[in-house]
């Protein structure tokens, strides 16, 4: 058909082999002997040439529905065993055939050279391949297509077992029809219980490799130059979702049957067609540095589409350019800023940015084609807040996660505990981000029982750097007597719990009389928690407290 783009290419220069190859790469490395390497490579010469060739080969290819095989299709290709592979199966032997391998030592073959096969059509419509002498090789591969795209012979056999005659796999296809004046584009979706696109990938890949990618999150273009058609082959029989995309907006989807040997119809909704093009935004968006108003060239800006994450880079004036935004579903931006490129000695830098920013773009109820917005992004500012005596790690510990550190504000004469971008440790203490100015402290729970905080510090617009300290107090001894039913709780795990909020809780275990011993006390309270038992606050402002514990329920 004139202005028809079919997609199914020629038959490429490589046999894709499965699972039997993906399982085979590990283990080949997994099994291979070094030291038997030179004998069994000697015996790949006489497992395969020594064998001899084959002669006259003849295999019938037989049509399908009256449509038969293209004699100019047919091509023979040579597979042998690796050397490489050939070692790492003997080894795999001898140790027994343990893990994952191949059925056959020559389903490891690979074609490393094709030949074009004489074919001779017959009245019956059949095309007789052959007489044809072989050279040797572990395995044989044939490979034919039908004229119609649509049917497909392949063949594996070795000297001797070359099948008589051979039936195509049927496939199916889909003639899609799209508007020339917009931007189209197509989707793939499988159905839940339809067709075992695993058995059909090694043949899309082959024919049409593009068809795998409209599965995933690529739509396929439809070129308007082509009359908005284009011929989609080979497709699994059965059912499919297509989804239609005009000008980067998902305009509709339609559920479709296709049938073997035959090629289904799909033509866009002209009204959803409108609608998606309607819909169709694109935006300038430019970042630049709050403030100062310098272009930010740095970050990359993902977007969250609806077919998954896209990430674009800005121009030298700061602006990305993001096509195909649906103007009436959510828009999800962020800037993702590099780490810090600092040297190995400099094991304190700190970040001038946070490696995610959220992006507030607001395109309106009816944005033009073209939308511009600026977002202006505040670099990060820092409090050093130094620690002396107090071993800060790098790193996550097992055990204890103390201490923690905590950003608290002060809020309607009070202090509240705050979030924090990035918490950092540095040598001597700990680095906390700040997002806004006002006064601020930070405190350290060196246990749950033993919280110290910094003086306030005042953080304005003007500076990005501050440094405060906490002094740690010796706090004083208290003894809890945790009991359930009149009786000591000897040996059980009980949860301390900071006052502080999202503290962690930092699990004992009583001793034989049912004590807790906590040194070093400064926070008024804690909360204990013994599984079976409701959690009960505890006074920490004597020398020894008694916990009578009350059953869940009771």
């Amino acid at each position: 058909m004139r202005g028809r783009l079919r997609l199914a290419v020629r038959i490429g220069a490589g046999l894709a082999l499965g699972a039997v190859l993906l399982s085979a790469l590990w283990w080949r490395g997994a099994h291979r002997d070094p030291a038997q390497a030179p004998a069994e490579a000697a015996g790949a010469a006489r497992d395969g040439a020594g064998e001899g060739g084959v002669a006259g080969l003849r295999i019938r290819l037989l049509p399908d529905a009256g449509v038969a095989a293209d004699p100019a299709s047919v091509r023979i290709g040579l597979a042998n065993v690796p050397p490489d592979d050939r070692a790492a199966y003997r080894a795999w032997e001898r140790g027994g055939r343990q893990g994952a391998g191949p059925g056959d030592l020559h389903d490891l073959a690979q074609v490393t050279r094709w030949t074009n096969a004489p074919a001779t059509p017959l009245a019956d419509g059949s095309v007789e391949v052959g007489p044809l002498d072989l050279p040797a090789a572990d395995r044989y591969v044939l490979q034919a297509r039908a004229g119609d795209g649509l049917r497909f012979y392949e063949a594996r056999f070795a000297r001797g077992d070359a099948p008589a005659g051979l039936r195509p796999r049927v496939a199916a296809g889909l003639r899609v029809r799209a508007p020339t004046a917009a931007r189209a584009g197509l989707l793939l979706r499988r159905v839940e219980g339809g067709a075992d696109e695993t058995a059909w990938q090694a043949l899309i890949r082959r024919e049409a490799p593009a068809l795998l990618d409209a599965y995933d999150d690529t739509a396929l273009p439809i070129d308007p130059d082509h009359a908005g058609e284009v011929v989609l082959a080979p497709l699994p029989p059965g059912e499919l979702d297509v989804v239609a995309v005009i000008d980067g907006v998902e305009s509709e989807r339609r559920r479709v049957r296709l049938s073997a040997g035959r090629y289904t119809d799909f033509a866009f909704d002209p009204g959803a067609t409108e609608l998606g093009s309607s819909l169709s935004t694109t935006l300038l968006l430019r970042l630049v540095e709050r403030g100062s108003g310098v272009p930010l060239t740095v970050p990359t800006v993902a977007w969250a589409s609806p077919r998954g994450e896209r990430r674009f880079r800005p121009d030298a004036r700061g602006v990305v350019r993001i096509a195909g935004i649906d103007a009436s579903a959510p828009l999800s931006l962020q800037a993702l800023f590099p780490p810090p490129a600092a040297s190995s000695f400099l094991i304190d830098a700190l970040p001038d940015w946070p490696e995610r920013v959220p992006l507030a773009v607001e395109l309106g109820d009816a944005p033009p084609a073209t939308v511009e917005r600026t977002v202006a992004l505040a670099p990060l500012r820092w409090l050093q807040v130094d620690v002396p005596g107090v071993e800060v790690s790098r790193a996550p510990r097992a055990g204890s996660p103390f201490p923690v550190f905590v950003l608290q504000r002060r809020e309607d004469g009070a202090w509240r505990d705050a979030a924090a971008d990035a918490f950092r440790p540095r040598v001597g203490g700990m680095a906390v981000s700040l997002d806004r100015d006002g006064p601020v402290r930070v405190a350290a729970l060196l246990a749950p029982w033993r919280v110290a905080t910094s003086p306030a510090v005042e953080v304005r617009a003007d500076a990005s750097r501050y440094r405060t300290r906490i002094d740690t107090t010796a706090g004083h001894r208290v003894v809890l007597r945790l009991l359930a039913d009149g009786r000591p709780l000897a040996g059980a795990p009980v949860a301390v719990i900071a006052p502080l909020r999202g503290a962690p809780p930092l699990t004992l275990v009583a001793d034989g009389d049912g004590r807790l011993v906590l040194d070093g006390a400064t926070v008024p309270s804690v909360r204990v928690e013994v599984a079976g038992y409701a959690q009960a606050e505890v006074r920490l402002d004597r020398t020894e407290a008694i916990v009578a514990l009350v059953r869940d329920g009771a």
